[in-house]
């Protein structure tokens, strides 16, 4: 007990940083964009680095270039040039009232064309009395001597830049594109972009040199793993080396393992302790520094990384069950972002994926957010589970300082490496006509990628200006991890009495924090059309004032509920695992069974209680959404604490043993990478389509199975050549 004593600055130190979290920041304005505008809608924010287009005063003349570029196509009897560009632009197809708005026309017939460039524009228009004014994507061809606002106020000059004398084909296009801009009201814009292939820049090169040092070390970590370690003994001029293949793994926690209580996915069988060294993994007796060197060489080795990764087993000392459900959350995750980025290519059938929102089934994926919540209660868990149980056998004493730095190091590498691809590689990986909207410039992360390092960007910048904006959760998550202690030193010194008021005080502040926001902002939640996941607006028919990403949905002080019930459930496996062999058999089974009624209703109002807002097309009253908004994540965080405590008390019954059959524990492992590179595998999918999406069941069924296999594809890469070889370069240089 004496080093628990010791710490009561440090837990002070905690205290302060739990109130600055608790305490909501002053909300700023969210600035709304055109191709985002949808995306915003689901989350608050765009989950893409988009960048603002800037308008500009509408002329009545285009540019002399511009003009000049036109007439010398027509002077030089280039016609075929001419009825080219003309051919590419986007012209009204079927589906009008049905909100097909994105006219896109033929990208790569106007890209192939040297002298031309394509580019978008930004139009309202009239398409039937009985709609409101729609917002139209026109994708046009212009010459490169164009500029963006030419490609905006073109469409309008077009009889002027194409004489009767053209091509017959030429004057058609022409005439039925004036007759479009009559008939449906078209407003000018000069709002738009054209688009721009990747070029190399300093950044490109320096990633591919660090992709070419990490190639060149797994190959020569395989070779040295290969050479010298072979069958555990192998004799060579520099000693021999007698390996222990039991190898140190990466434990991570709610997207992760078991070890650090961090997000997403790796196994629960880790051999490496939480915080301190690896025990002797050879026994060498040659220099020791060369086989410091060997030893690190063989941290790259692929064929090592993989037999950890894909082995299919866990000690018994471990929740099983947890591998399932984060396998199963992350699948969520995929699914409901798979709904959400078609739009940002759009959808010629909109009205139809809006009518889908009122099914019953489609509950799951509209109050997809939930998934989060699974991730912060399995952190939560993990993190008080695994540090009770390194106090318990050291004595009570923890280096804290190691505690905050092993996690930092092992969750940083594979993200800023993942964020650097996605800036300066992932621009190269494809084409279309909203490719370079979304990859051209490097969004916000070029200006605002050092507070994803410091784990800060769920705070500054604001929702929809974050670099890589579904890492908010990881932020989040690494705040909770820096005041876990507070809870932990409580759980360790006062036991339960500890456990019930750090967790209560916490859950509690945070329902009454969410409950005034809701309150105070008149967040109300409405179906509006059914375009929505997370839907909060104002009161009906009036624009949010606050994004409710900045407001509620990516705060710590308005998440943290699911996170804290987590870490009770976690010292309740530590501390009374055993709690109910102590009760008549006939009382366990009664227990579990009303448990099991308790869970299933717990976790059923979160996801379905909504459903005739949805069905109706209408909106909670106030009152209603601060009652649902106040209690639905709390109410989902304690549907999965008792699922969690059935499992491991012995009656899981068959959905214990699906959820800890071994075939989830290599993708466990693999979670935390699959969080991170599966919306750029979305993007990747949806944005080089070369015209809007048109949907159906099948075709997201279709997508969405790509998404999952390419995700944990590039995972599995990432894993082998990024996560576990620095996790173990990690264990042994700081662990020791």
């Amino acid at each position: 007990m004496p080093p628990i004593r010791r710490m009561t600055v440090k837990v002070r130190l905690a205290i302060c940083m739990l109130l600055l979290l608790l305490l909501p920041a002053k909300i700023n304005g969210h600035e709304t964009f055109k191709v985002g505008d949808r995306m915003q809608r689901l989350y608050g924010g765009p989950y893409f680095p988009s960048q603002p287009i800037g308008a500009q005063d509408i002329s009545s003349s285009l540019s002399a270039s511009c003009v000049k570029a036109f007439s010398d196509l027509v002077e030089m009897n280039e016609t075929s040039a001419l009825t080219s560009m003309l051919d590419a632009f986007g012209k009204p197809g079927a589906g009008l009232k049905e909100y097909s708005t994105h006219w896109y026309g033929d990208f790569l017939e106007c890209t192939d064309m040297p002298e031309a460039q394509y580019c978008i524009s930004y139009f309202k228009a009239n398409v039937s009395a009985s709609l409101p004014p729609i917002a139209l994507q026109w994708g046009v061809c212009v010459p490169r001597n164009c500029t963006t606002y030419d490609a905006g106020v073109i469409l309008f000059h077009l009889d002027e830049l194409v004489p009767p004398s053209a091509p017959h084909s030429a004057t058609v296009i022409v005439d039925m594109i004036s007759n479009v801009l009559s008939s449906h009201e078209v407003t000018k814009s000069a709002q738009g972009f054209c688009y721009k292939s990747a070029k190399w820049s300093t950044g490109s090169k320096v990633s591919i040199s660090l992709v070419g040092v990490l190639l060149a070390l797994l190959l020569v970590g395989t070779c040295m793993d290969w050479y010298y370690f072979v069958d555990g003994v192998r004799s060579s001029s520099v000693g021999v080396l007698n390996v222990e293949r039991g190898d140190a793994r990466a434990p991570l926690g709610g997207f992760g393992g078991e070890a650090d209580g961090r997000l997403i996915g790796s196994s629960s069988d880790e051999k490496l302790p939480l915080l301190g060294k690896t025990s002797g993994m050879t026994t060498y007796s040659g220099p020791r520094s060369l086989h410091r060197v060997l030893e690190l060489l063989r941290c790259f080795s692929v064929p090592r990384k993989l037999n950890i990764i894909l082995a299919a087993t866990h000690k018994p000392s471990t929740i099983p069950c947890l591998h399932g459900l984060r396998v199963l959350s992350m699948f969520w995750v995929i699914l409901a972002h798979n709904y959400m980025w078609p739009l940002l290519v759009g959808e010629s059938n909109i009205k139809e994926g809006i009518s889908i929102v009122k099914r019953y089934s489609f509950q799951w994926i509209v109050n997809g957010t939930f998934s989060v919540d699974t991730f912060f209660f399995l952190s939560g868990l993990l993190v008080m589970y695994l540090t009770l149980k390194h106090l318990d056998s050291n004595g009570g004493t923890i280096k804290w300082y190691m505690f905050y730095l092993h996690r930092f190091l092992r969750l940083t590498p594979l993200y800023m490496f993942v964020l650097v691809a996605f800036v300066y590689l992932v621009p190269f990986f494809g084409s279309g006509p909203m490719w370079s909207y979304i990859f051209g410039s490097g969004g916000y992360c070029k200006q605002y990628w050092w507070t994803n390092l410091l784990y800060i960007n769920n705070f500054h910048p604001s929702f929809g200006k974050q670099c890589m904006g579904w890492t908010w959760y990881l932020a989040n998550d690494m705040q909770f991890y820096i005041i876990s202690p507070l809870f932990i030193v409580a759980a360790y010194r006062y036991r339960k009495v500890g456990v019930l008021v750090t967790v209560g005080l916490v859950v509690a502040a945070c329902m009454i924090i969410r409950g005034v926001l809701v309150f105070h902002y008149k967040f109300v939640i409405a179906a509006d059309g059914g375009v929505m996941i997370n839907p909060l607006a104002t009161a009906a028919g009036h624009a949010p004032k606050y994004s409710n990403a900045d407001v509620l949905y990516g705060k710590p002080y308005t998440r943290i509920a699911t996170y804290a019930i987590g870490m009770a459930v976690g010292y309740i496996l530590r501390r009374q695992p055993n709690m109910h062999q102590s009760l008549p058999r006939l009382t366990r089974i009664v227990l579990a069974v009303c448990g099991w009624i308790v869970t299933a209703v717990l976790l059923y109002l979160p996801l379905f209680s909504l459903y005739h807002v949805y069905a109706h097309s209408g909106t909670l009253s106030l009152t209603s959404s601060v009652i649902y908004l106040v209690f639905s994540r709390v109410s989902w965080g304690l549907g999965l604490a008792i699922l969690v405590l059935n499992c491991q008390s012995g009656y899981g019954g068959y959905v214990n043993s699906f959820l800890s059959h071994p075939v989830w524990i290599p993708l466990s492992r693999l979670t935390y990478g699959a969080y991170l590179v599966h919306p750029i595998i979305l993007y990747i999918l949806y944005i080089s389509l070369d015209q809007a999406v048109y949907f159906t069941d099948a075709a997201v069924i279709f997508y969405y199975l790509a998404a999952v296999v390419l995700s944990y594809m590039v995972a599995l890469i990432c894993s082998v050549g990024v996560e576990y070889p620095f996790l173990e370069v990690e264990s042994q240089l700081v662990g020791r």
